[in-house]
C-alpha cells in the first residue's frame, strides 16, 4: 500500500495537502541526477522550502476583486489566471527556482581547497580574514563562483578582498552573484561590463565598489 505523508509529518506540525511517496521517490531520483552530494542537496533544499512562506488560504472577497477589476489593475479574465497561478505556487516555484541557481553557482569547501591548491584550514583563514567569499547553507560553507579567475595566477578575482568588505555588509549572497554577472553602464570597455568581467580584465576595484556603496544598479 502507498503511504503518503502530510505536512503533519515535519516536525514544525505545519498542515498542509498530502504528498505521495512515489513524488517522494521521483524527487530523490531527480536530486540523485543532478548532484554530487545528493543528501547534502536534498538537505539544504529542505531547510529552504520550510523556511518558505506557505500558499496563503485567505482570498479576496467579492468586493476587493470588483475593485480591481474596475480601478483598471486587471481585468476579470488577467485577476483569474493570475489568481489561479498563485494558487498553484507560482510564487514558490519561481522563490526555488532562484534559490536552485544560486546553489549550483557555488561550490564546496573540497572543491575550492582542490582548485586553489590549499588546504582546508588555509581555506577557512582566508573566510575569516575577508579574502575569500563564503556564506554558509544548511550547516557548510559555500563559495560563490564569482571569486574565482581561472586566468589569475591566484585563481581568485582581482580585488577581491575589497569587493568582499563593501559587499558582506550590504548584501546578501545571492544579490551579489546577480550583482557580479549584471553589466553596468559605468563599466564600459568594449562595450557594458559586469563587474566580474571588469575585474577580470584589470579594472579598477574602486569602480565596482563604488557602485555598490550607492546601490546604483543601471
Amino acid at each position: 500500500m502507498t503511504r503518503s505523508v502530510t505536512a503533519n509529518d515535519n516536525a514544525d506540525g505545519r498542515n498542509g495537502p498530502r504528498v505521495s511517496d512515489d513524488a517522494v521517490r521521483r524527487l530523490a531520483e531527480a536530486v540523485a541526477g543532478l548532484a554530487n552530494d545528493p543528501d547534502y542537496f536534498l538537505r539544504a533544499l529542505t531547510d529552504m522550502l520550510l523556511a518558505m512562506k506557505p500558499i496563503s488560504r485567505e482570498r479576496l472577497n467579492e468586493n476587493e476583486v470588483r475593485f480591481l477589476i474596475e480601478s483598471g489593475a486587471f481585468t476579470a479574465e488577467e485577476w483569474a489566471e493570475t489568481s489561479a497561478s498563485v494558487g498553484r505556487g507560482s510564487l514558490q516555484l519561481s522563490t526555488t527556482e532562484g534559490w536552485l541557481l544560486g546553489l549550483f553557482a557555488t561550490l564546496s569547501i573540497d572543491d575550492v581547497t582542490g582548485f586553489l591548491g590549499w588546504n582546508e584550514g588555509v581555506v577557512r583563514t582566508a573566510v575569516a580574514e575577508g579574502h575569500l567569499y563564503a556564506i554558509e547553507i544548511s550547516g557548510r560553507l559555500r563559495f560563490p563562483t564569482f571569486q574565482f579567475n581561472v586566468g589569475s595566477p591566484s585563481k581568485l578575482l582581482p580585488g577581491l578582498a575589497e569587493l568582499i568588505a563593501v559587499i558582506t555588509p550590504r548584501w546578501p549572497w545571492q544579490s551579489a552573484a546577480g550583482f557580479m554577472a549584471t553589466a553596468q553602464s559605468s563599466l564600459v570597455g568594449e562595450g557594458r561590463m559586469t563587474p566580474f568581467q571588469w575585474l577580470r580584465d584589470g579594472g579598477d576595484v574602486n569602480n565596482v565598489t563604488e557602485i555598490v556603496e550607492s546601490s546604483d544598479w543601471t
